[in-house]
């Protein structure tokens, strides 16, 4: 066999490998930059292998009620004015800013609902403090390409606005009104009535 054969047998395979990975690469930073609030990580387990688990918060407007899998998102980038739930793909068509879930991905269809952010360990212990501070909310930066996938970029967090620290309070008085209704019903049954 030529030697210049092998040669190219062997580069070949090594620069498709790298057009590939350019190629992705160059898709991955493609798109408009979104914030949108998180909640649902456990702050007793932060980091399970290098990466953040959550749950996205999405300004509702109008929920469908059913497993979430297009939305079209309304305002300026990176604020989310609000988002509505689209029932089918057919409906993204008059959407500017359409979003899809990824039944290939982590996730799969609820991939909308949940979502995923891989860190090293040097912005980990960064992450740590913010997730266990419950006076922050967190935010996910994510991008938005065309065909209406996203990819988590960075996570920040910001304090509460006055609207959730009132919402966390009467949230908080509400669950210590239940614990107590719960008491007085499990006394109630006890109560000595004299004839």
């Amino acid at each position: 066999m030529n030697p210049i054969m092998r040669l190219a047998g062997g580069i070949l395979p090594l620069v498709g490998l790298a057009g590939i990975w350019g190629w992705t690469d160059h898709l991955s930073r493609q798109g408009t930059e979104w914030d949108v609030l998180i909640v649902g990580y456990d702050p007793r387990d932060y980091l399970r292998g290098h990466y953040v688990e959550y749950s996205y918060d999405w300004p509702y407007v109008d929920p469908v009620g059913r497993r979430l899998e297009f939305l079209c998102l309304e305002g300026e980038a990176p604020v989310i004015k609000a988002a509505r739930q689209i029932e089918d793909n057919a409906g993204l068509a008059d959407c500017l800013h359409p979003v899809r879930a990824n039944p290939a991905g982590v996730y799969g269809p609820a991939s909308l609902e949940r979502g995923r952010l891989y860190v090293g360990q040097d912005r980990a212990r960064r992450f740590e403090q913010g997730l266990g501070n419950r006076e922050q909310r967190g935010l996910i930066r994510i991008r938005l390409r065309d065909d209406g996938t996203i990819t988590p970029i960075d996570i920040r967090f910001r304090p509460l606005t006055v609207e959730e620290q009132a919402e966390r309070e009467e949230e908080r008085a509400r669950r210590e009104r239940e614990a107590e209704d719960g008491a007085q019903a499990v006394l109630d049954p006890l109560a000595v009535t004299v004839e």
